[in-house]
C-alpha cells in the first residue's frame, strides 16, 4: 500500500502559499502523511518528506542515488565547489581531507578560542544598553571561525564581513526558491550587491592564504594550514581556488548558523524563566566547584560540565533548526519503502516541521530542554536531525555544538538578555538558515544574584577563600 498522498490544494495555491509562508506551508503539510505529493508536473514531481524512515532512505541508505541539485547550483555562485556544493566523488574526496580539522584534539583547542572571544565580547557589553543581538552574535561567531579555521584576527573588519555574509545569504535564499533563476552575470541590483559582497569576503580569504604561504608554521594548527599541506592523488598541492572555496564554505556555513541558533536560545530563555533559572544554577555550581578546586577549567572540561546548557542548545535546534529545509533530487527512478518515485523527482525535507511532531515530542511547541535529559531515548533516528545525516551531514556538528554551549554559558554567567519592549513575538525568517525576522534588540542585564563570578575572578581567587565560600556537598 502506497504511503504517498496528494496534497488537497491546487498547484497554484501551493506555489503562492509556499512563497508567502514556507514554514507554515510545511508545518501544515506534516499531518497529511509520510510523503506528500505536491502534484507538480510529471517532468519534475515534487514531494514533501515527513517520515523519519523516508528521511533515512534519502539521506543515508540511498544517498548515492540523489544529489543536491538546484540548491547546490545557487550556493555555488558564492562558495564555488566547496564541501557544501560538491557532489558524489568530489564530495567524498573533500570530506576526507577536511575531516582532520574536526578531530577531538583540535576541537578541544578551539574551545579556548571560543571562550577568549566570548569573554572579550562580554567585556564590551554595557549593562542596560540595548544591542542588535543578531549582529552581535554574527560578529562573535565570525571572529571565532576566523581564528579557529584560518588563524586570522579580524579586528575592525568584522562588521564589514558580517554585512557581506548577510547580503550573500539573503540573495542566495531569494534565488533558491525563485521560480526563475536569472544568470548571475546579469547586472540586476541583487546580483551586483551579491558580487560586491563576495569580493569583500574574498579579500579576507585570499589575504589569509597569502599570509599562510609566507609563514606556514604559524598556521599549522588551523584548517588553512591543513589545506596548504594537502595534496591530490598525484601529489600536487590544492590550488588556491579550491582553498578559497573551502574557506568561503566554512565562513558562510560555519558561523551564521551558530549565530542564529544563539539568538533563538536567548529569546527562548527569556520566554521560559524556569529554563533560564536552571541554566543559571548550573553555571553557578560549576563556578563554585572551580573556585573550591582552585584551578581553572579548560574549555573542553567546562563543556563537559555544562550538561543543561547543552540541552538548551539541543532544544533550540529542535524548535529552530538553522537548516530548516533539505533538498534532494534524483536523476533516475527510485524505489523507497515499497513506493516508486519517477526520474527527476525532487524531495523537500523539513527538520523544522518534523521536529514539531506531537507523536514524538508531545508538547512539541514548548521550549523544554529537559526532554533531552534522557538522551532522546525512544526517538526514531531521524525524528531529530538538526545537522542533517549521512555523509552529507554537517562535518562540523561537534564543533558547532561545543561553540554554542560555551558561548551560551560564558555570556549567561554574566548577563541575562531581555528584549526591548514593543517588538512582539519573534517571527522565524527562513533564509539559507533560520533567523528572527527583522532581528531582535535585546538588553544585557548584568547578573547580581546567585554569587556568580567571572572566569578570571574564579581562576584568581585564593584557594582558602574559595573554600570558605563554597557549600559542603
Amino acid at each position: 500500500m502506497t504511503r504517498i498522498v496528494d496534497i488537497p490544494s491546487s498547484r497554484v495555491s501551493n506555489f503562492f502559499r509556499f512563497q508567502r509562508d514556507p514554514l507554515g506551508f510545511l508545518v501544515d503539510a506534516f499531518p497529511l502523511g509520510d510523503v506528500v505529493s505536491l502534484r507538480t508536473s510529471s517532468f519534475q514531481p515534487t514531494y514533501i518528506i515527513n517520515s523519519p524512515d523516508f528521511v533515512q532512505e534519502i539521506l543515508v541508505l540511498q544517498e548515492d542515488k540523489l544529489r543536491k541539485g538546484r540548491s547546490a547550483g545557487v550556493l555555488r555562485r558564492t562558495i564555488g565547489d566547496g564541501l557544501l556544493t560538491a557532489e558524489r566523488e568530489a564530495h567524498r574526496h573533500q570530506k576526507r581531507y577536511l575531516t582532520p580539522a574536526f578531530y577531538k584534539e583540535r576541537i578541544n583547542r578551539y574551545a579556548e578560542v571560543v571562550i577568549e572571544e566570548t569573554e572579550r565580547l562580554a567585556d564590551s557589553l554595557t549593562d542596560g544598553a540595548p544591542v542588535p543581538i543578531h549582529d552581535v552574535m554574527m560578529q562573535l561567531t565570525l571572529g571565532i571561525i576566523a581564528r579557529t579555521m584560518f588563524h586570522t584576527e579580524l579586528a575592525r573588519d568584522k562588521a564589514a564581513l558580517a554585512d557581506a555574509v548577510d547580503v550573500t545569504i539573503r540573495h542566495t535564499a531569494s534565488t533558491i526558491f525563485s521560480p526563475v533563476i536569472l544568470p548571475f552575470g546579469w547586472p540586476t541590483p541583487g546580483n551586483l550587491a551579491h558580487r560586491r559582497a563576495i569580493r569583500t569576503l574574498e579579500g579576507m580569504v585570499y589575504g589569509a592564504i597569502g599570509a599562510a604561504r609566507r609563514n606556514p608554521g604559524a598556521y599549522a594548527d588551523s584548517l588553512l594550514g591543513l589545506l596548504l599541506d594537502t595534496t591530490d592523488e598525484d601529489g600536487r598541492p590544492i590550488a588556491d581556488t579550491e582553498i578559497r572555496d573551502q574557506m568561503m564554505t566554512m565562513l558562510l556555513a560555519g558561523h551564521e548558523t551558530t549565530a542564529n541558533a544563539l539568538v533563538w536560545a536567548w529569546y527562548s530563555l527569556e520566554r521560559t524563566p524556569d529554563a533560564a533559572g536552571k541554566l543559571r544554577r548550573e553555571l553557578d555550581a560549576v563556578r563554585m566547584r572551580e573556585r573550591r578546586d582552585g584551578e581553572r577549567r579548560t574549555g573542553s572540561d567546562l563543556y563537559r560540565e555544562l550538561t543543561y546548557a547543552r540541552h538548551v542548545i539541543q532544544e533550540t535546534l529542535r524548535l529552530y533548526p538553522p537548516a530548516w529545509a533539505i533538498l534532494r533530487e534524483s536523476a533516475s527512478g527510485l524505489d523507497m519503502l515499497g513506493d516508486r518515485f519517477p526520474e527527476r523527482s525532487s524531495f523537500l525535507i523539513s527538520p523544522y516541521a518534523i521536529h514539531r511532531s506531537k507523536a514524538v515530542f508531545g508538547d512539541a511547541e514548548a521550549f523544554r530542554p529537559g526532554r533531552f535529559e534522557d538522551g532522546a531515548a525512544g526517538w526514531a533516528r531521524f525524528a531529530y536531525f538538526p545537522f542533517g545525516g549521512g555523509t552529507r551531514g554537517c562535518i562540523g556538528s561537534q564543533f558547532a555544538l561545543m561553540e554554542a554551549v560555551l558561548i551560551l554559558g560564558t555570556l549567561a554567567e554574566r548577563f541575562d538578555f531581555v528584549s526591548v519592549p514593543g517588538q512582539g513575538d519573534a517571527v522565524p525568517e527562513p533564509l539559507v538558515s533560520l533567523r528572527i525576522k527583522g532581528g531582535r534588540m535585546m538588553i544585557p542585564r548584568r547578573r547580581t544574584a546567585g554569587g556568580s563570578v567571572s572566569r578570571a575572578a574564579a581562576a584568581s581567587a585564593p584557594a582558602e577563600e574559595a573554600a570558605d565560600e563554597s557549600s559542603p556537598e
